[in-house]
């Protein structure tokens, strides 16, 4: 029974654009009454985030940053271990993570850092040695690698060296960065009869590129006979991932997932998710048997405008006579175990963690492009681990 006055704008992935979509709202006469904004990608949501949070403008979105979990300044001083690219030691080293505190930004999936450590937590339970680190360069694809290595060495798989991908690299690049790679791992190999060879790569990309490294893994298992498996990030793994990449998907790769996938009945809350694809699907005449949009993506944006909803609900009960951002932020912050309905792990925010949740769904395709969940992981959140 609450009216909602909302208006969409798409930014297209690009900084400028969001930050003048923000502009122009924050221009408006009734910029005052704007109780929150959804978002959705990493680079407009660590671009806006100060200035949400100086507006108190609670800032919902698909971004999990590990940074942006921390709603106080953080600063810390790990060391994080590293095998050399030159000499295939192992090397640790200080690094330094600072959070300015983001106290107006929520997400409800796993953040990133939390979610590498799950990862390698299962490349351990499959019986992984030794773990490489495959990703781009740009902050959401390379921001959870000192999580990753830390969490593993501490779980005892051995590091393998990182490995730049790009997100603008072609098959071809991606064929023969890989094939050197493990050249070179089964040259150290000859070298030294101790070195175990990479089992297990992380892949911190996209789904597009996902398909490019699962060919490019399929075509150097065969050629030097290795079986290397891949365990990839959330934003690397959809239903879509097995058109793009087909029986090389099959078995060798891993994905986690803070939602489940589109149509796991095992959340009760998935029925209504459904319908609602179903119902709009039919308003757009659609003609493609009402697939489109049939995956995790439209979960999350399904989540994301819940966990709105349930923000609002909270305030409305707590009898409070205004729906507005200070409002929202302290009911969001009030959240102790929320029941999405099973679309994700249960959801927890205080004045001090943002950090909602600490769940992976893990799948895998069979032979027939159907996901198959290996398991579902949680592990203990540690006070350390927050802001990185």
């Amino acid at each position: 029974g609450c009216p909602v006055d909302y208006e969409a704008m798409d930014y297209g992935y690009i900084p400028g654009n969001a930050q003048s979509i923000y502009d122009g709202w924050k221009a408006s006469p009734d910029w005052s009454n704007v109780a929150a904004i959804l978002g959705w990608g990493s680079t407009d949501s660590i671009l806006l985030a100060p200035q949400v949070r100086d507006d108190k403008k609670p800032f919902l979105s698909a971004s999990y940053f590990g940074g942006l979990a921390s709603p106080n300044p953080v600063v810390r001083d790990v060391t994080i271990p590293e095998l050399s690219a030159s000499t295939f030691q192992e090397i640790s080293f200080p690094q330094h993570f600072t959070s300015d505190g983001f106290g107006y930004n929520f997400f409800a999936g796993t953040d990133y850092s939390t979610g590498s450590r799950i990862g390698m937590f299962h490349v351990v339970t499959q019986g992984g040695k030794r773990v490489g680190f495959f990703y781009c360069s740009a902050d959401y694809c390379k921001g959870p690698i000192p999580a990753a290595r830390a969490y593993a060495k501490a779980q005892g798989l051995l590091l393998g060296r990182d490995l730049t991908v790009e997100l603008t690299d072609t098959q071809s690049v991606y064929d023969t960065k890989v094939m050197q790679y493990f050249m070179q791992e089964k040259n150290q190999a000859a070298a030294d009869s101790t070195y175990k060879i990479v089992d297990w790569v992380w892949g911190g990309n996209t789904t597009k590129t996902t398909a490019y490294l699962a060919k490019s893994l399929a075509k150097m298992n065969t050629a030097l006979g290795l079986n290397v498996h891949l365990i990839v990030n959330n934003w690397g793994f959809d239903e879509n991932l097995f058109g793009l990449c087909g029986s090389d998907c099959v078995d060798t790769v891993h994905g986690i997932m803070p939602f489940v996938a589109y149509g796991d009945n095992r959340a009760g809350e998935m029925a209504k998710v459904t319908a609602l694809h179903d119902k709009w699907r039919q308003m757009d005449a659609a003609t493609d048997g009402n697939v489109t949009y049939k995956n995790v993506r439209y979960v999350q944006g399904y989540v994301n405008v819940l966990l709105f909803k349930l923000a609002v609900e909270k305030v409305i009960t707590s009898g409070k006579s205004l729906i507005n951002g200070d409002n929202i932020k302290t009911a969001l912050e009030e959240f102790n175990g929320v029941d999405t309905g099973g679309l994700t792990g249960r959801l927890t925010y205080s004045p001090t963690d943002h950090r909602p949740q600490s769940t992976e769904s893990i799948y895998k395709f069979n032979s027939n492009g159907q996901l198959v969940l290996e398991s579902q992981r949680t592990i203990t959140m540690v006070d350390d681990w927050l802001g990185w």
